[in-house]
């Protein structure tokens, strides 16, 4: 396309400043609109995200109580075996005891 094609379509509508104001306004509000938009969807990104972050504060928190009743099970636990080793071996020191004492009374 030529330079002077050019110069005749621009010179084919000439505007205004009121046309121009006109057409800057209705790009300011289309912004604006579009702003609106977008802060509305990161507030809803926003309260998503710290919705999640409750979550996993109470998930953390869940698994840290968690973590002391294992810890207190596996206490319980160590006991049980110990007194059951003690167990053992009073049983085995009573069958000897008692197998002695048979053993003497008939001899």
């Amino acid at each position: 396309m030529s330079t002077s094609h050019r110069n005749v379509r621009n010179r084919r509508k000439p505007k205004s400043a009121a046309d121009d104001a006109r057409s800057v306004t209705k790009a300011l509000v289309r912004t604006q609109a579009l702003l609106q938009q977008e802060l509305e969807r990161v507030s809803h990104v926003s309260n998503a995200i710290n919705e999640d972050g409750n979550v996993l504060t109470k998930t953390k928190t869940h698994q840290e109580t968690m973590n002391d009743t294992a810890k207190g099970a596996n206490a319980a636990l160590r006991n049980l075996k110990i007194q059951l080793q003690k167990e053992k071996l009073v049983l085995i020191l009573s069958f000897t005891f008692f197998f002695a004492v048979a053993f003497y009374v008939l001899w």
